[in-house]
């Protein structure tokens, strides 16, 4: 079992709206993000709005827009918290590859699975196949199953899988996206070290 953190993955885009946009709902938001670009129109984002864990382990790190210029529209910032956290996930998801891990299919869960968007955005950047299941509750379902297969109700995990779980739509990365998103994400990994020590400076001057 490996697993990777994004520590504010779901709760950037929940900051975000409660902090700029508050009042108006998710839908209208991310119908919004829709009509930016790929890459948002050359805006990037750092979730680390609470430190990070995966990859840096870095409890002063804080998050950044990066190339903010006066042609950006809410639907760019809001493309581009989207896409940053994608991006986070995609960290772990190199990390994992890096290992020998052959990563083709991705079951995307939570809040970032209720977006058709979203789940595209990340099948483009994960460059594999993102599979939304029917059922929300990912982290209690896992449990009810282990414990279905430990009681003896099915001969297998497997067994249990097929009848505890039910998936819904697939999306399959676009390669001319793919493409994109690859340019944006190495600019993204160039972020962390070119400001690290500028957010450690400014997280120490912080009034207590």
């Amino acid at each position: 079992y490996t697993m990777g953190v994004t520590l504010a993955a779901g709760y950037s885009l929940s900051w975000f709206k409660d902090t700029f946009t508050k009042g108006e709902d998710f839908a209208t938001l991310l119908e919004e993000a829709a009509h930016s670009s790929i890459g948002a129109n050359g805006l990037l984002f750092m979730p680390f709005i609470a430190g990070e864990r995966t990859p840096y382990a870095d409890a002063k790190i804080r998050g950044t827009f990066t190339g903010i210029d006066s042609s950006h529209t809410r639907r760019d910032f809001t493309r581009a918290v989207m896409e940053g956290i994608a991006f986070s996930i995609n960290e772990s998801v190199e990390i994992f590859r890096n290992y020998g891990k052959n990563i083709d299919t991705v079951i995307s869960i939570g809040g970032g699975a209720k977006s058709d968007q979203w789940l595209q955005i990340q099948a483009d950047i994960f460059q594999a196949k993102v599979i939304k299941i029917q059922n929300e509750q990912g982290p209690g379902m896992g449990a009810a199953m282990i414990a279905a297969s430990g009681l003896g109700w099915f001969s297998s995990l497997k067994d249990c899988a097929a009848a505890f779980i039910r998936t819904g739509r697939t999306f399959e990365p676009i390669p001319k996206n793919v493409k994109r998103y690859r340019d944006f994400y190495q600019v993204y990994k160039d972020v962390y070290p070119h400001t690290v020590a500028i957010n450690h400076q400014l997280f120490d001057l912080r009034e207590e």
